[in-house]
């Protein structure tokens, strides 16, 4: 597929004038907050969608025309925080932007300054935990797991079966590891860029 320049107020140039949708839209106001980090992230994402190369121009842009160009997120409501405390162990932080009609970086930022865990445990992932983080199908994780490239051992001594009842215990150093070696294979846009942040630092 030929990919299509969209670059949003380029004066005398050629680009092609993207056409915003109603849902395009609703993921500037959803998740730009005025950092140029938030229209990078956009612009990646609305270029996968639409299979048009968005730029990060034409994001900003878009928020200048929506009147959203700087941003400063309301006040959080007690109700807000009681969802973010229920949700932040079982779910990501975009879903948890949808749920909330907040952006992204704002929940992250929330949940670090309440000292939210997004996990209920410290210092080790199960193997679902590590699918969810690095964007990849749980049988490609187990496939790491069992060619060695992912060290992981059995949780409490127990064998993890297909069942359930019992999980791989995986180490942050091991999952740090994992990561810095076979960085080039994170592309999947369910990559869990935060986690994968917060996990390297």
């Amino acid at each position: 597929m030929n990919t299509i320049l969209t670059e949003a107020g380029k004066k005398g140039g050629k680009a092609h004038k993207h056409k915003w949708t109603d849902e395009e839209k609703d993921i500037v106001r959803r998740d730009y907050n005025g950092h140029n980090e938030s229209a990078y992230r956009i612009a990646e994402r609305l270029t996968h969608i639409t299979g048009e190369r968005i730029t990060f121009g034409a994001v900003k842009g878009q928020a200048a025309r929506m009147g959203i160009l700087q941003v400063k997120s309301p006040r959080w409501t007690d109700k807000e925080i009681e969802i973010l405390a229920e949700m932040i162990t079982q779910y990501s932080p975009e879903t948890i932007a949808r749920r909330l009609h907040r952006n992204v970086n704002a929940v992250v930022n929330k949940s670090k300054k309440l000292h939210y865990s997004r996990r209920a445990h410290d210092g080790w992932y199960t193997q679902q935990e590590v699918s969810e983080i690095l964007g990849a199908d749980h049988r490609k994780v187990q496939k790491w797991i069992d060619s060695g490239e992912l060290r992981a051992s059995w949780h409490n001594g127990v064998r993890p079966q297909k069942g359930g009842g019992a999980c791989w215990h995986i180490t942050e150093k091991a999952l740090v590891d994992f990561i810095i070696d076979h960085s080039y294979e994170l592309t999947g846009r369910n990559v869990d860029l935060f986690a994968i942040v917060n996990i390297l630092a």
